[in-house]
């Protein structure tokens, strides 16, 4: 049985894609295209979806998910759901 090599195509912290986009991307535009196929507004679902699609690229920036995240770890309050399990993001010093 000779040696076994098993080739990984992707890092494990890369985005998934839709093809050519991350799925994010890709999930923020063809939303409202999807919306507007259905609605029979095709043309409105294209305009709308670039739009959403680069207000998404905007907001999320170069940083990805995991820096929004960040942001709204550091931003929101304590009291949101999203982020009550971690610490609070407030404390300014720490006693061990």
């Amino acid at each position: 049985m000779g040696d076994v090599v098993i080739k990984v195509e992707q890092r494990l912290q890369d985005m998934p894609q839709f093809f050519i986009f991350p799925a994010d991307d890709a999930m923020a535009g063809l939303f409202p295209v999807l919306i507007g196929l259905v609605s029979r507004n095709l043309i409105a679902g294209i305009a709308v979806g670039l739009v959403f699609y680069f207000l998404w690229k905007r907001v999320k920036g170069e940083r990805g998910i995991p820096g929004l995240l960040a942001l709204l770890y550091w931003i929101l309050p304590r009291e949101t759901k999203l982020f009550r399990s971690l610490p609070d993001s407030a404390v300014t010093s720490w006693r061990a």
